[in-house]
Parts: structure tokens; sequence; C-alpha cells
């Protein structure tokens, strides 16, 4: 019974810390495919070279002593992967999203990876000694409850672990936990006369194991300490006020110079001033209203994605005559943007927590204006580019109704890639595209990477009568700073999209789509 507990438990700890790979590149790495491609791949590389590795080592060393050390030094290698993440992540990020995210898994989580795959064929030692009559139905076994051990661990820390702890001290409480199962694998019975490890050895290794297990409670007790509450201040000398993982993202909100800004990973998704709580220092929530000179009469709107509530509390309070639903995936934003951005509690807003597109497919309203606001510049969810989801969108939106979207590209040239393909698959959907690449009236460059937000609607009207309604603002209606003048960023040059894909369900590549950029 010790053995099968020892196998299913660090099968479990090989999982949770491969589901934390993912979780500790992505403040600097993102969260696209590249990262997940990278943590499975150095992972899997690492447990090919522990299995082989650990075959050796059992036949050599004997495994009933030899286990509790490497899954001794397991926990003390997982324990000390925080400081490895430190001092390698920066500079892996440098490398690029395919070739950093693969150097970072390799230097932060090879190690422990390749010595908890030492444990399965050194359980199938210890379980020949049943007689070579029953090996395979023991190695059966085992390897059946490393996977059981695995299933538990993917789910646990996915489920339950990863929303409640954050990244770091459960990092740190594996390797702790991995050094416990180290100190328990003494239980483990002797070696048997034909073992090819004396008894003299088989103590010398108890003894190692013993220290081991005591070094690992040191070092992983010392990096707990280490990290202290999360608040202080972050590398952009900003005051860090509230902190999080979640399913989704690590969550962070700060505070500098009079705004409040809120990030998910890397990325910033929300700059509102403290003076009034609804200006936004970032421009593109602000050029989001210009789906009002597309559909001037708008009163209900549907915004997906929320973030710090920017688009959804200045609507409210600008045009009293809307209702706004707003959708967001992740439950720890909403509660962010409630205590943190100042979202009103109003009946002429809803928030519902779910998939923006199941939220989409199951709605029965229909909407004058739909924001799409679930894109950032390391991640884009894909699902929510392709052509089948802007159908479902333009079932959604009433007569004369205008979508708006934002996306973070170059109008043209070489990093212009993603911006060209979503503008190829709405126009498939939508009879007119208006294009305003933020800061183009001033800048003019096509080539520069921008916010670039995107109205389509089948509602027919001029480029006079649209440049009319924002030089007006529309009827005076809409109250942004500098809104008579967005219409000087509106493109009407052909964009070319011949050589760029139609984005749909079947094929999305838009994490390939953002590493052009």
């Amino acid at each position: 019974m010790v053995l099968y507990f020892v196998v299913f438990s660090c099968g479990a700890c090989l999982m949770g810390l491969e589901l934390l790979g993912a979780r500790v590149l992505a403040p600097v790495m993102g969260n696209s495919i590249f990262v997940w491609g990278s943590v499975i791949s150095s992972f899997m590389a690492a447990m090919s070279a522990g299995y082989w590795l650990g075959g050796a080592a059992s036949d050599r060393f004997g495994a009933s002593r030899s286990l509790g050390v490497v899954i001794g030094s397991a926990g003390i290698w997982t324990a000390l992967s925080p400081l490895i993440a430190d001092a390698t992540l920066e500079w892996a990020g440098t490398l690029g999203p395919r070739v950093g995210s693969l150097v970072a898994t390799t230097l932060i989580f090879t190690g422990p990876a390749f010595l908890l795959a030492m444990v399965s064929p050194m359980g199938v030692k210890l379980a020949s000694a049943k007689g070579l009559g029953r090996i395979g139905r023991s190695a059966g076994g085992l390897y059946a409850i490393s996977t059981a051990g695995s299933i538990f661990g993917t789910l646990a820390t996915s489920f339950w672990l990863i929303p409640i702890f954050q990244v770091e001290p459960l990092t740190i409480g594996i390797g702790i936990a991995l050094v416990a199962i180290a100190f328990i694998s003494l239980g483990l019975p002797q070696p048997h006369a034909d073992d090819i490890a004396p008894r003299e050895l088989g103590i010398r290794w108890m003894g190692v194991t013993v220290v081991l297990a005591i070094v690992g409670v040191l070092v992983g007790g010392g990096m707990l300490l280490r990290i202290g509450p999360d608040t202080g201040t972050n590398v952009d000398g900003e005051a860090v006020i509230f902190k999080q993982d979640t399913q989704y993202h690590r969550i962070t909100v700060t505070e500098a110079d009079g705004v409040r800004w809120l990030r998910f990973d890397k990325s910033r998704q929300s700059g509102v001033a403290l003076a009034d709580g609804y200006t936004s220092v970032i421009a593109y929530p602000n050029y989001m209203h210009l789906a009002l000179a597309a559909s001037p009469e708008a009163r209900n709107v549907l915004v997906l994605g929320l973030g710090g509530g920017a688009i959804t509390k200045r609507m409210w309070r600008d045009y009293p005559e809307m209702t706004i639903d707003s959708v967001e995936i992740d439950p720890v934003v909403v509660d962010v943007a409630e205590r943190y951005f100042g979202l009103p509690d109003d009946a002429r807003l809803t928030t519902s927590v779910m998939d923006a597109r199941r939220y989409v497919q199951n709605s029965d309203e229909l909407y004058d204006i739909i924001v799409i606001d679930a894109y950032y510049a390391d991640s884009l969810p894909f699902h929510l580019t392709t052509e089948e989801f802007f159908q479902e969108v333009k079932s959604r939106l009433a007569p004369g109704g205008v979508v708006a979207y934002n996306v973070i590209s170059s109008v043209s040239g070489e990093r212009s890639e993603l911006f060209r393909s979503m503008y190829r698959t709405a126009t498939g959907v939508y009879d007119h595209l208006w294009v305003f690449p933020i800061g183009l009236g001033d800048s003019g460059a096509l080539g520069a990477n921008r916010n670039i937000i995107v109205l389509a609607t089948d509602s027919d009207f001029s480029e006079t009568e649209l440049r009319d309604r924002i030089s007006g603002r529309v009827d005076g209606r809409v109250k942004i700073a500098g809104f008579e003048a967005f219409g000087d960023d509106l493109y009407t040059g052909i964009v070319p999209v011949a050589d760029v894909p139609n984005l749909t369900d079947e094929f999305a590549p838009t994490d390939s789509l953002i590493e052009v950029n």
C-alpha cells in the first residue's frame, strides 16, 4: 500500500506541476498555444529521459531506498523553482513566444519532471519482488495507479487549487508535499536478499533521504516566508493593491500617478483616472463610442468582455436611456470591476458570468450595439474571431445595429496579418466595415502596431454621413473628450486580404498571427 500511495501521489504532483508551468510563464510569455506546447513538450522530454534513467538506477542501486532520494530531490528542486523562474523568465521573454517559452519551461521544470518520472520504473522494480510470473499484472497496476494520480492532480489543480492559492506558494507546496512523500517512502519493504544493494548501502540511502526531507522542509518554509503579502510595488513602480491567479489569468490591480490599472498576465486591460472613476486613460475604450455614429439611436448594448468595466460604466453614465448587458467569463474579474473600479449596481446594468460565445448562442435579445472587447495583445480566444462567431453575433443585432471590436495590429505591412485576417473574416459576414486605427491621423504610419477599432454593420450610410456624425458628436450625445476628431483616424484605403486566412472554427491560427505582430 505504501508503494501505491507513493506512485499515486507522485503522479498527482507531476501533473499539478505541469499545469502550473503554463501559469508561471503567463505573466511574461502570455497564455498562447506556444506556451502550452512548450510546457507539454518539455515535460514529455523530461519524462522520457526520467523513465529510462529510473529503470537503470533501480537496477544498479536498488529501488527501495534510492526512491526516497529521487523524490526528495524533486521536492527541493520544485520548491526552488520560483527562484529559477525569477532569474530566467524576463531573459527568456526576449527570445520570442516559441523559443522563449520552450527555453523557460526547460530551465524551470525539466529537473523536477525528470526526477518524478523516475518513480514509475523504480516502482515496477519493487513490484517485481513478487515474482516474474506476476510482473505484468504488477507493472500494469502501478501504471494505472500513477495515471489515476495524474488525473487527480490535473483536476485538483485546475478546478480547485489554482483558484484558491497563488501560483508561487502552490508550487512550493507541491515541493514540500514531495519531501513528505520521500519520507513516507522509507516505509517501503526492505530489500530482499537478491537485491543488489547491500544492507549498509540501504541504510546509507535512508540517511540521505532523511537529510533531504529535513532540508526540503527548511527550503520550502524559507521560500514561503520569502513570498510575503500580495502587495508592494511592481517593476513599473506601481503600488499593487490586488493580485490573484484564476482559472484564466493572473489578475493584478495597481495604482500610480492618479490612475488605477488592471492587468491580465502581462497585458494592461483597463486604466481609469481615480479623479472621477470614469475617464479611461487607455484610448481604445473611448473609441468604442464610435459605434453610436453607426447606430445613432442605440438603446440596447451588449459588451463581450468586462475587464475593469471602462466601456460599460461610461456608457451607463453618459447615456441614461441605455441598458447595457456585459458578459465576462471570469467571476473574479467581475468582482474586481465592482470592488476596485466602481462598476455600478443598477437596474440598467446586467452582468453575466459565462463564455461570450455561449451567451450569444443562448440569448434571445436583439442589440443595437455589440462591443467585442475580449481580445488583447498576447492572447485571442480563437472561437471569438471566426466567421461562425461573427454570424452568431449578427443574429443578435437589431436592424441597423453595429458590431465594434478592437484588435492590436498594424494596418499594413509584415505585422498586419492579424488585422487583415479578421477583416477578411468580417467582410464575409457584414456588408460594411469601417476601420479606425487609433492615432493614424497624427502619425499616418500604417505599419505601426496600434489598437484598431473596426465597426461592422449592414446599415448603409456614406463616409460623409459617418464623418458628420462624429464631428457633431452624434448630435451632441457623445461626451468623450476629443471625440469630434476621431474621424481623422478613419482609414479608407484598400485592405488586401488574398494572402491571409479566413478564420473559421476549423482553422483559426490566431496565436501564429499574434506572433507576427
